[in-house]
């Protein structure tokens, strides 16, 4: 059976509420302290011992934007050995292009928007940082906050589209362009790549 992949805001709560309408949670969602390719094996041991029962066994990995490359080889192997087994899978991320390819290409998307509750854990005051730099086109203050950055640069670039929208005016040709880029995000599309080349070219 094809795994679902949840990606976005509320990805790791809708997998695990809807892990628990599938069947019987097995483990706490594995994953949550990084991915590792022991986490695998892991899954695969849970597989062998999932017993039987009224409800069917099910396990919730996550976050796999946040994935080392070899976890989630490793990972892609499990859900390819584990496919006609007992065992459901429910996968989860954050950021959509932040998963491997080959993982991607073997699950069923499903976007997870926030609520009308949720607050950004990603509008903070580096990404306003960002922005505020940006505006001026200051190269060297992007830099600095870039590199002061604690987190991953997908999520500080995520933060930075969110300030964006809040923020605008979207009516200067360049920052149109990056908005262009950038927008998709918030909908849980979009290239962070491409995203993070726009809004570097605009500064040159």
């Amino acid at each position: 059976m094809t795994p679902v992949l949840f990606h976005g805001p509320r990805a790791r709560g809708e997998a695990v509420t809807h892990a628990r309408t599938l069947g019987r949670l097995l483990v706490d969602p594995i994953g949550d302290d990084g991915l590792k390719v022991d986490d695998s094996r892991e899954i695969v041991r849970l597989a062998g011992s999932a017993g039987v029962g009224d409800k069917s066994p099910v396990v919730v990995v996550g976050p796999l934007d946040r994935a080392t490359p070899e976890a989630g080889d490793a990972l892609l192997k499990t859900l390819e050995d584990l496919a006609d087994g007992p065992v459901r899978i429910l996968l989860w991320a954050d950021f959509y292009g932040g998963v491997i390819g080959t993982i991607r290409s073997r699950t069923l998307p499903r976007w997870c928007p926030p609520d009308k509750h949720w607050v950004s854990p990603f509008a903070d005051d580096q990404a306003r940082a960002l922005y505020a730099a940006w505006i001026k086109k200051d190269i060297a203050a992007c830099l600095d906050v870039i590199y002061a950055s604690q987190r991953d640069w997908p999520a500080l670039l995520q933060g930075f589209c969110e300030v964006m929208a809040d923020e605008g005016p979207l009516e200067a040709p360049e920052t149109a362009r990056v908005w262009a880029q950038v927008r998709p995000l918030l909908d849980g599309k979009g290239s962070h790549l491409n995203a993070a080349t726009a809004l570097l070219e605009a500064l040159t």
